[in-house]
């Protein structure tokens, strides 16, 4: 008899699909195929399942979590339709959605912002864990409305249990350890949650460690040489507390979490003789306490009020040769208040204020950005309504956004600059039923960004990405062998996007699917382009508006041929230019992957590939990457030991040992992905 695994509900929860039982009677089998029907995108707003959404989105949780997870968030999804990683060396790898990264893809917690410096440079890791998550999101195209203009490209949430919202009625602890070969990692992660009662108690941590990576020998253009990712160590441990009362009216909880981390930013080959030295490293901590609150009123018209609120206060320091050369901090206050709504004639809502506070400092050497507050408020809706075979929503959010910087630099002196902006975004969407299992799906959405404060205001050397960035911000002229940048707040506009969505999902027979399309025209898109000449010994750059066109398409499709077999495929491509025809640089190639997967009992096995195409559709003083094809392998076994509920993993990845550089990062030419690698770990629930 076949039997649902974890990881099939995971892949057919991302293909947002229902399972199909046509020839299946087994009454358990098709109550475990509307569960996966039944999964909520938290950070839908509305609560929504995966096959509600109107536009694209994809839920990993479960063992396919468990398989996937990475020590960083990027490279934890770079296995999912339409998503790469910017990477920066294993553990500063964001997410880069259909093209776009940093300040253009909000990665959230719980809804809430990590209050890390992330999107100010792709040196700089995110905060937030997959290893103690128990899912993660992935909204693919804008989701500004609830997110604010941080969204414009893309949401990852990552969810975790850290507030309690349902009462515990039995304890439950689970521990996971794993071992890695390419850079000798070990972690050993826990989470707990007891209760008594109303109260609902939760503690979650991780310690985790690794060397320096083994990648396929490469050279740089000096000749130098090496069989290792230098100074691509990392260090991490995390510590979160979390308490809650869960009533029949709702519940109200606080959470208090700790990072410490330390990680080296990868060097690439060293010339004889440099190994003595010590090399960069970022040495980070953070503190966050959240209360959420959530109040059902039973009233005919107000469904739910949430409110959701976060202090984080967070700095690192990048140490070169033991010295403190440059420390950012970040003091982040962000709220959410929602209420939802129920009207006459099935029209159900929410609307909300989303409020965000921030205060930036970069201190030091190498700040090459001045000191920022951010101010930003925000009210917004969300509406729809069911007619039928056809799904209709709608929502709006205006924004008030204000950027003061009271140290800006440039050739002529120092000054404070004020920058507000008002921002105002919109979507529509729909989802229309072809038939009991088909679906079509459409969202248009016009989306406004204000520049990140380092888009605006840089102008320094970036040691992390070995460049001189310059923000939108200056007028920057060449006068023989020297740059003249005077600051001009006039140069910074808001982005506006406008993007088309069109999806189709379903299943028939054995085979499901999920196709994507999308066009995204963006006015005044802001990148960081290549000027061609060297300012203080660096290659200089500068962030420069220009209206740009990114479209692309993205699938999935999972054919069953039989109860224990089935054959996954998934593919996505983006091509993205400028206004005046020349390409954006960092865009990822292509991309075709295959996986066979096996059940058989408590057994789970899957064989993959996955091959990225060759990128020569360059920017400006650009260089080409070849590409490059990789396999991997895995194994789960479930079993019981003295009443322990226990899972054996093993993953092999980069079978071949395959040399494979990564487009979309800055320090591609110096940082390799990792060579063969083999990872065993267990988890054990009891």
């Amino acid at each position: 008899m076949f039997r649902l695994t974890t990881i099939h509900a995971a892949i057919l929860a991302a293909l947002s699909t229902q399972v199909l039982a046509d020839e299946v009677t087994d009454t358990t089998l098709q109550d475990e195929a509307r569960q996966v029907e039944r999964i909520e995108v938290r950070a839908s707003g509305l609560r929504r399942d995966v096959v509600e959404m109107a536009g694209p989105v994809s839920v990993l949780s479960g063992d396919e979590l468990v398989r996937r997870s990475e020590v960083s968030i990027g490279e934890t999804l770079k296995h999912e339709p339409g998503v790469h990683g910017n990477y920066f060396g294993p553990v500063a790898s964001s997410p880069v959605i259909r093209g776009l990264d940093g300040a253009r893809v909000q990665v959230i917690h719980n809804g809430i912002g990590t209050g890390d410096v992330s999107r100010e440079g792709p040196d700089h890791a995110i905060t937030a864990d997959a290893i103690t998550a128990q899912q993660i999101e992935v909204l693919r195209g804008p989701a500004t409305l609830l997110y604010g203009s941080g969204a414009i490209g893309g949401v990852i949430n990552v969810v975790d249990n850290r507030i309690p919202q349902q009462r515990v009625e039995q304890a439950e602890t689970v521990l996971q350890g794993r071992l890695n070969s390419a850079g000798a990692e070990r972690s050993l992660a826990f989470a707990h949650d007891s209760g008594s009662d109303a109260l609902a108690f939760h503690a979650d941590g991780y310690a985790r460690k690794s060397n320096e990576y083994r990648v396929p020998e490469y050279s740089n253009e000096d000749g130098d040489s090496s069989k290792r990712l230098a100074n691509s160590w990392s260090d991490h441990q995390a510590l979160n507390l979390g308490l809650s009362k869960v009533q029949d009216w709702g519940f109200v909880g606080v959470s208090y979490g700790y990072i410490s981390s330390e990680y080296g930013l990868p060097e690439g080959p060293a010339a004889p003789g440099d190994g003595d030295e010590d090399g960069e490293f970022i040495q980070l901590n953070q503190q966050r306490v959240a209360v959420a609150m959530e109040y059902n009123p039973q009233h005919p018209l107000w469904e739910r009020f949430t409110a959701d609120l976060a202090f984080t206060d967070y700095d690192h320091a990048e140490i070169d040769d033991g010295e403190v050369e440059t420390e950012f901090t970040s003091k982040v206050l962000e709220a959410r208040l929602t209420a939802t709504y129920v009207l006459d004639g099935g029209w159900r809502g929410i609307v909300g204020y989303h409020g965000y506070v921030r205060d930036y400092s970069a201190e030091g050497e190498e700040a090459f950005t001045p000191s920022t507050d951010t101010d930003s408020h925000a009210v917004f809706v969300l509406q729809e309504r069911n007619f039928g075979r056809f799904t209709a929503e709608f929502g709006a959010r205006l924004e008030r956004l204000v950027q003061q910087a009271d140290d800006v630099t440039d050739s002529l002196g120092s000054q404070a600059i004020r920058d507000p902006f008002n921002l105002f975004s919109w979507s529509v969407g729909a989802v229309y039923q072809l038939d009991d299992q088909h679906q079509l799906t459409a969202a248009f959405s016009q989306a406004e960004r204000a520049p990140a404060a380092n888009e605006l205001y840089a102008n320094g050397i970036h040691v992390g990405t070995r460049s001189y960035e310059i923000g939108t911000a200056y007028q920057v002229t060449q006068q023989g062998n020297d740059l003249q940048i005077i600051s001009d707040a006039s140069l910074s506009k808001a982005e506006r996007a406008n993007n088309v969505d069109l999806g189709l999902r379903g299943q028939w027979t054995d085979i499901s699917y999920q196709l994507n399309l999308f066009y995204n025209r963006v006015d005044d898109f802001a990148y960081l382009r290549n000027l061609g000449v060297e300012f203080s010994g660096f290659d200089a750059y500068q962030y420069t508006q220009q209206d740009a066109k990114i479209h692309g398409a993205e699938g999935s499709i999972t054919w069953r041929f039989a109860p224990d077999h089935q054959i996954s495929v998934l593919a996505d491509t983006v091509r993205a230019r400028l206004a005046d025809g020349s390409n954006l640089p960092r865009i990822p190639a292509y991309r075709v992957g295959a996986e066979y997967q096996f059940s058989a009992d408590d057994w789970t096995a899957q064989l993959g590939m996955t091959h990225h195409g060759k990128q020569d559709k360059v920017g400006d003083n650009e260089t080409e990457t070849p590409g490059y094809t990789l396999f991997e392998a895995n194994l789960n076994y479930h079993f019981h030991w003295q009443q322990l509920d226990m899972m054996a993993f093993a993953k092999a990845q980069n079978v071949t040992n395959q040399l494979a550089f990564v487009h979309s990062s800055f320090i591609k030419e110096d940082a390799p992905l990792p060579g063969r690698n083999l990872t065993l770990g267990v988890r054990v629930t009891f």
